[in-house]
């Protein structure tokens, strides 16, 4: 039987679609050898949802237990130099676990900001070779005193950053005790390690390929943004270097007596696609498939360490994805080879459609959960936090975990769903609800990358209303918009939605208030509730941090 207090894996990969994971696909062109395995000895659930289309707001979900749009950022991700997204009072599943005597340690890609110590000189841009006439900086800079509007984007990232001192507020401030990360994603500057809060050296160089990358296609598929980077960075030495700092990490754990958690957000297989030489030409479907299996392997190797410590009944393990997708893959090339990353959902990262966030999903937990199991209800990221309280027989604060719900009936095989309803978000900050099979978005468009990129070039622009009905029983695809035929049904999801906003929680308990998306306080994506702009007016300022 296992302990009271189980070991904590979970392991999340990056842009990586529900259709990659062969256990999810009977079609796809390569076989997922690890994760097939752990689900075969677990429990797979084939109806989870990251809270957002994204991966900066996905991550918040996951570590708050909270709903992202109720953070500051309504849109888009952070850039990789942003101070930090979660506010320093809040309750983050790594504080709860360590509260109740868990060893917690992140090791991979962070991508919620760090309260950076800047320098008094401001960016230094000259002594990188750039002219500052040629990169004008904004009024109010994105990711700079408690600026999360992405419209405020600065190009030149990271060069006002004092290196040589530590991060004032990150994962070691958030609950973890030891932390190895990277800022952002793969792609994106600063190009440093950072340890415990400090950087691994001082970028002293200015690397990368663009400052705007084509995320959309697979055109720029292996280059970088453009941006600080430390002395002899090779962007294809950083995911076997973070796997065999999260393996020695896990080593250490596996020795101690203390239950712990390590959180692995895996940087693959977000862009560049840089699969490393023993993965290249694995997957026969092209670099994007390789770098697929490299996630898988390396999946492989942090369980089997667990298994041959003899932990396996005292841990749980968990792996998903942050979010669908990305154009990056080269989806119409895999698409030709008969391979489907969205699983034959429509859209793919940053859409409000199925594709955008619905992950794969993998939970082991010998003894508790029944091997070979699937679970078709509805669940979220954001339930980690409540499923670990009732794993551990403890409550959460008004204040905490406003959007969980424990996911324990459901990993001891109960048949009844846990969850009423789940709300999602585009990356354009658009809305869907689920409700059973019925999907309600709040959208014109899928809301993500290409209807930005098409409303650019003349194309329609998203307009912010309830817009599309499917029935995903009948229709999973979403090609037979019903809106006309149920208003009733929609008017009484629309009711719920904006009950879920108003109250700034969608779980029992007192109203909590959402964050204000300073500088402007604009949220045009909730335009269509009549009570837009009593919750506009109400929403809390988050402040410098």
């Amino acid at each position: 039987m296992a302990q009271r207090r189980p070991n904590i894996l979970y392991i999340l990969a990056d842009d990586l679609g529900q259709g990659d994971v062969s256990c999810f696909n009977p079609q796809a062109q390569f076989t997922t050898e690890n994760m097939d395995r752990l689900a075969r000895e677990g429990m797979r659930f084939t109806d989870s949802h990251s809270t957002s289309a994204l991966c900066t707001p996905s991550r918040y979900g996951l570590m708050t237990g909270r709903y992202n749009w109720r953070s500051p950022l309504k849109r888009s991700v952070l850039p990789g130099d942003s101070m930090a997204l979660i506010e320093k009072h809040r309750l983050t599943v790594p504080k709860f676990l360590r509260s109740a005597g868990y060893r917690t340690a992140v090791v991979g890609k962070w991508h919620l900001g760090l309260d950076w110590q800047l320098k008094d000189s401001g960016d230094d841009l000259e002594s990188f070779g750039l002219d500052p006439e040629a990169h004008p900086r904004p009024e109010h800079r994105y990711g700079r005193n408690g600026n999360f509007d992405p419209q405020h984007l600065y190009e030149v990232e990271g060069l006002d950053i004092d290196y040589s001192k530590p991060v004032t507020f990150g994962p070691n401030e958030m609950g973890f005790d030891y932390s190895f990360i990277t800022a952002a994603s793969l792609d994106q500057p600063p190009f440093v390690f950072i340890e415990n809060g400090q950087a691994q050296g001082i970028p002293t160089t200015f690397g990368g390929d663009q400052y705007h990358l084509d995320r959309r296609t697979d055109a720029q598929q292996q280059q970088i943004q453009k941006g600080p980077m430390v002395d002899g960075y090779d962007v294809h030495e950083v995911a076997p270097s973070f796997q065999a700092k999260a393996l020695e990490v896990l080593d250490d754990m596996l020795e101690g007596d203390d239950p712990w958690f390590l959180y692995v957000p895996s940087h693959l297989v977000h862009g560049p696609i840089i699969p490393n030489e023993p993965w290249q030409g694995r997957s026969g479907v092209g670099a994007y498939g390789d770098f697929v299996l490299q996630f898988d392997d390396y999946v492989g190797q942090l369980v089997e360490r667990i298994d041959e410590a003899g932990a396996g009944e005292d841990t749980v393990v968990i792996v998903t994805s942050d979010n669908g997708a990305s154009g990056v893959a080269g989806l119409p090339a895999l698409h030709a080879q008969g391979h489907d990353p969205s699983n034959g959902r429509r859209g793919h990262k940053t859409d409000i459609w199925e594709g955008g966030h619905r992950e794969p999903h993998i939970v082991r937990w010998p003894g508790q959960i029944e091997p070979g199991s699937c679970s078709p209800f509805l669940i979220s990221h954001s339930d980690l936090f409540a499923t670990l309280a009732e794993v551990l027989d403890s409550g959460i604060p008004d204040e905490a975990a406003e959007d969980s719900t424990s996911n324990l009936p459901l990993w001891r095989g109960g048949d009844d769903p846990v969850r009423t309803d789940v709300v999602s978000h585009s990356g354009g900050g658009g809305f869907a609800l689920r409700q059973g099979e019925w999907k309600l978005a709040f959208t014109t468009t899928g809301d993500g990358m290409d209807a930005d990129w098409e409303a650019a070039h003349g194309g329609p622009a998203t307009r912010y209303v309830p817009a599309q009905l499917y029935h995903l029983g009948e229709d999973p695809a979403e090609q037979h918009n019903v809106i006309d035929e149920h208003p009733e049904r929609v008017r009484r999801m629309q009711t719920v939605l904006e009950d879920h906003i108003v109250r700034g929680r969608s779980t029992p308990g007192p109203d909590q208030p959402n964050h204000r998306n300073d500088p402007s306080g604009e949220w045009p994506q909730i335009d269509w509730m009549s009570g837009a702009d009593e919750v506009r007016s109400r929403a809390k300022s988050q402040g410098p941090g």
